[in-house]
């Protein structure tokens, strides 16, 4: 059934890719990609909810409902894109996979690198905390969250993503702080969270924050791992 005319209709059921998560997404965020490609059923469980993605209309959206959806596409699409060309030792060695590669998102033909940049960093949602939602299939990634995105889950989600992933790959001592490469790739997004340091600080135990706080902490970036997370 449609949505009664002139209602918005609402972003489809998580349910698709809830399964999928709940089955082959693992507590140390990686993914079962061998085993979801041999099992048919769930196979056509992914598809049926990319078609939905494709098939969605964002119209009327409320700003989290939205938010949600996309980064709920943006980690199925990754998924659909590492199983359409397996076997995958690393996303960094197929040609085009973020910039040339097409997939249907709410109507409009995107790369991933465009449903990223033009769509879920775009000015509509301001959400410097993606950056912990988005997984891009690699070992350096945040990792791919076990639970999909919902407008009612969306702000517990992104905190617990970003506070896990600043404790895990910041390292402090002898006056240099070692950061994920995200944090230098993408700095202007923090910008307004107060910057780079601040945001992190914002998710470390107080010693540590403040050792980033302060200026005369040197940033160091650790290089990023482009080893697919694939797990059997």
């Amino acid at each position: 059934e449609g949505a009664a005319e002139g209602t918005p209709a609402a972003p489809p059921s998580v349910a698709p890719w809830q399964t999928i998560l709940d089955e082959y997404a693992t507590a140390d965020g990686g993914f079962r990609y061998a085993a979801l490609r041999a099992n048919d059923a769930h196979r056509a469980l992914l598809d049926e909810y990319v078609q939905a993605i494709g098939a969605a209309r964002d119209r009327g959206w409320s700003r989290d409902a939205a938010l949600a959806f996309y980064i709920d596409a943006y980690n199925a699409l990754t998924v659909k894109s590492v199983l359409d060309l397996w076997p995958v030792e690393s996303v960094m060695q197929e040609d085009g996979f973020f910039d040339e590669r097409t997939h249907r998102v709410a109507g409009r033909t995107l790369t991933l690198n465009g449903l990223e940049n033009d769509v879920i960093r775009s000015e509509r949602f301001a959400e410097p905390r993606i950056h912990f939602a988005v997984n891009c299939a690699s070992a350096g990634c945040p990792p791919l969250q076990r639970q999909a995105f919902t407008a009612g889950n969306l702000e517990r989600l992104l905190e617990r993503a970003t506070r896990a992933f600043v404790r895990r790959t910041t390292r402090i001592r002898g006056g240099r702080a070692r950061l994920s490469q995200i944090f230098e790739w993408f700095a202007g997004d923090f910008e307004a969270a107060g910057g780079v340091r601040a945001f992190v600080a914002r998710y470390l135990p107080d010693d540590q924050a403040a050792a980033l706080r302060d200026q005369d902490t040197r940033l160091a970036y650790t290089p990023y791992d482009w080893a697919l997370n694939d797990r059997p």
